[in-house]
């Protein structure tokens, strides 16, 4: 049995770990349904390293990508990426894949972890003669998926890049803040479980500082790892096809609802026979399945329609946790994929009523935008008791607590700000926050005058432990004197800072009589 580079943390926390398709996965951590929910509400953790990466460097990368995959690579800008599949001659999906464009000259491709094989070798196969490496580097990676409403806050407390620019299917080079330092990274917005979410690239070695830094700065918004029960149930709702279930070599994307990634503009292997498939019309396709009962749908279940077969259940089971529907995924003949069609499915020997329903199960909200934007800590300056600062116009500067000093606090309770008009110096108390650890100081980092508050920190103080980097931040001032803050710690320092404070609190801690 193989191991991820997060082995390790999943013994250390997961309930149960199994081996699933040669590889050691956590099922669950604390519960199927709650981390299920979890991602739908907040913010989860998933390790998918499992899944393969292939990559394309050379003059003909471009060229052997595209003819490769049925969609067209040749529009992707640098730090954009594509869904496609990939399809022999007769047009049947060998593999759908995820393509990352890092270059002008350089591709990485996300597939599936039981296809990496057989994919490296077909293009392998078709690279002769081309002026391309191809390296299969799935074992130089590791793979994490960061997912949920909150996934955005959560990792722009670590990320050098500013993740409010990135939007769906694009990219991102940059690196992330751990407690052992400063990690490079492929950043993607991408995912599958239908919420917002991110999908992080970083050398194998590297994963487990990752891994533990997310958990960490993640806690005030509720992180939780997911294992694959989740992640099964995830992509089912929302709607996404896994290879081997959903599609294999008897299925074309015109079956499986892909036909939107297909562009018969362009030439690749299959384009023939996918043109020649289009034109006679598919006869059977992917539908959403809900029971009429308390019973669970699996792969393999049969469907019926007037006592004859007519389709199959492909994924399952899922219970709805918003509806307690039982639900999955399926193929029925054409003429009964309609929407609210009523057919049988049998279940150890005997029938049950289930009706076709809409793809997706659940509203995938990946394109949607979080209301509250935040900083990227690189981009701000600090003191040495944990306020930030950030210089935006005319001298203004935003104000606010930061992620280590909220984390020191605990839940904070009440905010008192200082008012509007009040000329404060650096390093004065300018107000307080309460915790139900202790009683905070909040020291000016600059010399001014006060000019706007946050109401928001006044009327939920919980925001500044979940949003300290909030671009609100506490308070706004109009700076007197703008080479102090030039003066302030840049992130670097201060991240030198508070590992050495949290060595210390660790060393206490282990040395200390109880």
């Amino acid at each position: 049995m193989k191991h991820t580079p997060l082995y390790n943390q999943h013994m250390r926390d997961a309930s149960v770990v199994i081996n699933l398709k040669g590889f050691a996965r956590a099922m669950e951590y604390c519960g199927h349904l709650k981390e299920h929910r979890a991602t739908r509400e907040a913010v989860t953790l998933c390790d998918v390293s499992h899944m393969g990466e292939i990559d394309f460097r050379g003059p003909d990368a471009e060229a052997l990508v595209q003819k490769l995959i049925a969609s067209d690579a040749s529009r992707l800008a640098v730090d954009q990426a594509l869904y496609s599949v990939m399809c022999d001659e007769m047009g049947a999906v060998i593999d759908d894949l995820v393509c990352f464009r890092l270059a002008a000259d350089r591709f990485i491709w996300v597939v599936n972890v039981t296809k990496t094989d057989e994919d490296y070798q077909w293009i392998l196969k078709h690279a002769a003669g081309m002026n391309v490496t191809v390296r299969n580097v799935s074992t130089d990676f590791a793979l994490m998926a960061l997912q949920g409403p909150e996934s955005r806050e959560a990792l722009q407390r670590i990320a050098k890049a500013d993740l409010s620019t990135l939007k769906y299917y694009w990219l991102t080079q940059t690196a992330v803040h751990t407690a052992q330092g400063e990690v490079p990274c492929v950043i993607s917005r991408t995912g599958y479980t239908g919420e917002r979410g991110y999908e992080i690239l970083v050398e194998r070695d590297l994963a487990p500082a990752v891994w533990d830094e997310l958990l960490l700065v993640g806690r005030p918004l509720g992180i939780i790892p997911h294992g694959v029960a989740a992640r099964e149930s995830l992509r089912t709702e929302a709607g996404y096809l896994l290879n081997g279930n959903d599609m294999d070599g008897t299925t074309n994307p015109f079956e499986a609802g892909l036909g939107w990634v297909v562009k018969l503009s362009k030439d690749f292997i299959g384009r023939a026979a996918l043109e020649d498939l289009k034109k006679k019309g598919v006869k059977r396709t992917v539908v959403g399945l809900e029971v009429q009962g308390p019973h669970t749908i699996r792969k393999g279940h049969a469907l019926f329609k007037n006592g004859a077969q007519t389709g199959e259940v492909t994924s399952g089971p899922l219970i709805s946790p918003k509806s307690g529907a039982r639900q999955g995924l399926g193929y029925v003949q054409v003429e009964y994929a309609k929407r609210g069609t009523e057919l049988e499915v049998e279940i150890r020997g005997r029938r049950y009523p289930v009706r076709v329903v809409a793809l997706p199960l659940a509203p995938r909200r990946v394109r949607e935008e979080p209301s509250i934007r935040t900083y990227s800590p690189y981009d701000l300056r600090f003191t040495p008791s944990h306020m930030w600062a950030r210089s935006d116009r005319d001298g203004v500067v935003t104000v606010g607590i930061s992620d280590f000093g909220q984390r020191t606090l605990g839940d904070i309770l009440h905010v008192e700000h200082p008012r509007i008009g009040n000329r404060i110096n650096a390093g004065a108390t300018a107000g307080c926050a309460d915790s139900y650890r202790k009683t905070f100081e909040i020291l000016a980092p600059l010399s001014g005058e006060v000019i706007e508050l946050n109401s928001e920190t006044t009327r939920t103080p919980a925001r500044i432990n979940a949003y300290p980097y909030s671009t609100s931040g506490i308070f706004r001032m109009r700076a007197s004197n703008p080479r102090e803050y030039e003066s302030l710690m840049p992130f670097a320092e201060y991240a030198e800072l508070t590992a050495e404070l949290s060595r210390y609190d660790r060393w206490s801690q282990e040395k200390r009589i109880f």
